[in-house]
């Protein structure tokens, strides 16, 4: 039976603690739902926003058409007011508060097969994707990127992507940018997540030829942050919040597996 074996990184900007860490990430038992979210720094609590966003995708994520969406945000905003302490919030911060919390949200969905289904074993098994904003998807076979979404070139990377709110009316003019994309996979293939700083590094080397997908290889905690902090100095990446999802469509899945953040 194919599944998906998940391993996840994430490290805060240079210089910033780790409670100052904006994006979010989770997936779901049997990874069959992956979500990434960026927290935009200058907003409200962006981190919760991040955090309610990806948890509500797992649970139940949306149809990708704008409507449907603008319902299903109602939910994470909830869940968002309701981390946030009102009665204890200085004037200027309400006031923050007021304006809204921002995010960039990615959202994947794979159609894994039943366990007892006798085609299960060595099967094509579909998957589809949303996008609003910069969070990256890239699918890899063997020496071929065969996929990546949203974002098609490194130079396309700006500092205003589009973002969901907190307020419907914000997010109502951002689902202009809503991007959905499907296709299939095989046992071998790599998904590689990640979030606007990494994937622009990904896609610049793409761009010059490289896999860097084999430089994502084998991390552990350590190598990753030694790597991010040695494409920081460089000056290949820049300096933000950086995570990392990385799945192998693997045969004869063991155990299930779950996790957030």
């Amino acid at each position: 039976m194919l599944g998906l074996r998940v391993q996840t990184f994430s490290l805060p900007k240079g210089g910033y603690r780790p409670e100052e860490y904006e994006d979010a990430w989770a997936y779901d038992v049997a990874a069959t739902r992956l979500a990434l979210a960026d927290g935009a720094a200058d907003s409200f609590e962006s981190r919760l926003w991040a955090q309610a966003l990806v948890q509500a995708f797992i649970h139940a994520p949306p149809l990708p058409q704008r409507e449907a969406l603008l319902t299903w945000l109602d939910t994470p905003i909830q869940v968002w007011k309701q981390g946030i302490h009102w009665e204890r919030l200085p004037w200027y911060a309400e006031e923050k508060a007021r304006r809204g919390a921002f995010a960039t949200l990615l959202g994947v969905t794979f159609m894994w097969p039943e366990a007892e289904c006798p085609e299960a074993v060595g099967a094509v098994v579909q998957w589809q994707a949303m996008a609003v904003g910069d969070a990256c998807l890239f699918q890899v076979r063997g020496a071929d990127l065969v996929a990546g979404f949203p974002v098609a070139q490194a130079a396309d990377f700006g500092t205003t992507p589009a973002l969901l709110s907190t307020r419907l009316d914000y997010s109502h003019c951002s689902l202009e940018a809503l991007g959905t994309c499907a296709g299939e996979c095989i046992a071998g293939d790599l998904f590689v997540l990640a979030t606007d700083a990494l994937a622009a590094w990904f896609l610049g080397q793409v761009e010059a030829g490289e896999h860097p997908w084999q430089r994502l290889l084998a991390l552990t905690d350590d190598t990753f942050a030694a790597l991010v902090a040695t494409l920081r100095q460089e000056g290949a990446m820049r300096n933000d919040d950086v995570t990392l999802v990385v799945g192998w469509v693997i045969e004869d899945m063991a155990e299930p597996q779950s996790d957030a953040q």
